[in-house]
């Protein structure tokens, strides 16, 4: 719906100026002029009665946008079953995917990885002409020539680094002397796709000018037209001794409306559980492992999830992947969890089991949805970075526009035609766990999420000096894109 030249007209008389992303966002709602017209109203007449000044922001329309939605459905809304749960998975991985063996299978994975960021970065309004590297005539001089490829590797040295990339025709050194280009150099992840500006002096030396990632861009994303929640969590770890089996029989009560009164309004219109990743804690997963857990049967671990699930309202859509702990292949990508072990699972008429990573709509906002096992060697290989802030490491995986970059780390990566792992659309939201951290970020348009766990902190953590966040579920209205957790060892709303 365009805004009216007659609204903006009447707001600019009014002596109110619209900023450009308040426009943006008024023109991407899909509802009627009188409701466009009654959101404008009543924004310049909060800022009135506030003494504001006046300019529109994107932040003033959405404050009165979710006001708005409140009133018009809080009277309508007279249970669960009035909002209809709207999920479509857009990609996943299944059962059948072909894993192409050998080096053969690591070529074209890599070849695969090379062409779709080339694409990616290809289509940008300011794209330039890439050299291939095999063109470049290092005996010559020359300023200004692009190049890109994947990382191989970075040599640092006293006073400059030396970083080597290459594309499908060959290999080059490029040196840099600059102290700012270093530190982002530094930040960038081994075989990763990247753009060089580079220069060849009149010794034949490629000293790099500028470096880009392919990044994802800045976008507005898309709102839910109805005020709907979901509910982003993982790291359930049923089986362990340190599943948190009262916090989460708490929040299964919680969303039955038998603990809280007061939240009721927010729990009726909780419509997804999304889950991101080791549901159970497995067996064999570390050396061990059995002196950890309660149940030491990978088929029952699924049983007695089952049952808690079960528990949760049918009009509660629950969405499950795997992660590292549970009975998949461990090379990513992952298929979804096996009908042999997963089978009761699949008799609750409301749960869907898909692969990991995958990509998912609901209610229209596309969510990226990954374990996150791949953080680990991010957060081992990046300068600044620690297991306290998750959400730091995921934007280094937006940035690169790749779930798992780095090869022959703590990772494993199946070998194949095509490599599943670049991030080709762009979320609204990217969801991750395996930290056990709870972790937010807003970058670019994209929320990013990494959603703790329900499992006190483990032997193994505490000799790694991580300290997880157990019991504590972020909240994500999807009219607005705004998080509130929920803390269920405190019981207590978190905004």
């Amino acid at each position: 719906m365009l805004i009216s030249s007659k609204l903006l007209r009447e707001a600019l008389e009014k002596g109110y100026q619209i900023e450009p992303k308040a426009f943006e966002l008024i023109n991407k709602l899909d509802i009627e002029e009188l409701t466009i017209n009654k959101i404008i109203e009543l924004t310049i007449q909060k800022k009135i009665d506030n003494n504001q000044e006046k300019k529109i922001t994107e932040n003033d329309i959405k404050l009165i946008l979710t006001k708005f939605i409140l009133d018009n459905e809080k009277d309508s809304l007279k249970d669960t079953e009035k909002i209809e749960t709207k999920l479509e998975v857009i990609k996943t991985i299944d059962e059948n995917n072909y894993i192409l063996e050998g080096k053969k299978g690591f070529e074209e994975l890599f070849r695969s990885r090379y062409n779709k960021l080339l694409k990616i970065i290809s289509s940008r309004p300011d794209y330039v002409k890439i050299e291939k590297i095999s063109s470049i005539n290092q005996k010559k001089v020359k300023d200004n020539v692009k190049i890109s490829g994947l990382v191989m590797e970075k040599r640092i040295r006293r006073n400059n680094l030396v970083l080597t990339i290459d594309d499908n025709t060959g290999k080059i050194d490029t040196l840099v002397i600059n102290k700012k280009i270093m530190n982002d150099v530094k930040q960038i992840l081994l075989d990763s796709f990247v753009l060089l500006d580079i220069r060849i002096n009149e010794r034949g030396t490629a000293i790099l000018n500028n470096i880009l990632q392919p990044d994802v861009p800045e976008h507005l994303p898309i709102f839910s037209k109805k005020r709907v929640y979901a509910v982003l969590t993982s790291d359930i770890h049923v089986g362990s001794k340190n599943f948190l089996k009262k916090e989460f029989e708490m929040f299964v009560a919680w969303l039955n409306e038998k603990e809280n009164k007061k939240e009721k309004e927010i729990i009726r219109r909780i419509k997804y559980i999304i889950i991101a990743g080791d549901s159970i804690d497995g067996i064999g997963v570390y050396p061990k492992q059995e002196l950890d857990l309660e149940e030491l049967n990978v088929k029952k671990q699924y049983t007695y999830l089952s049952h808690l699930l079960e528990q949760i309202p049918q009009s509660i859509e629950i969405i499950i992947i795997p992660g590292n702990h549970d009975p998949v292949r461990q090379a990513l990508p992952q298929p979804c969890i096996p009908d042999f072990y997963s089978e009761d699972l699949l008799k609750l008429s409301n749960v869907k089991i898909i692969g990991n990573p995958s990509y998912i709509s609901i209610h229209g906002i596309k969510i990226l949805v990954y374990h996150g096992r791949s953080l680990d060697d991010v957060i081992a290989t990046t300068p600044g970075l620690n297991f306290n802030r998750p959400a730091l490491a995921m934007k280094s995986l937006l940035k690169a526009r790749h779930l798992s970059p780095v090869y022959g780390g703590r990772t494993e990566i199946a070998p194949d035609f095509e490599d599943n792992l670049v991030i080709e659309e762009v979320p609204d939201i990217f969801h991750s766990g395996h930290i056990h951290t709870l972790d937010q970020e807003r970058y670019r348009g994209t929320i990013i999420l990494n959603s703790g766990t329900w499992q006190s902190q483990t032997p193994f953590q505490l000799k790694m000096g991580i300290i997880p966040v157990p019991a504590v579920i972020p909240i994500i209205d999807l009219s607005t894109l705004d998080v509130i957790t929920k803390d269920f060892k405190n019981l207590e709303f978190i905004s």
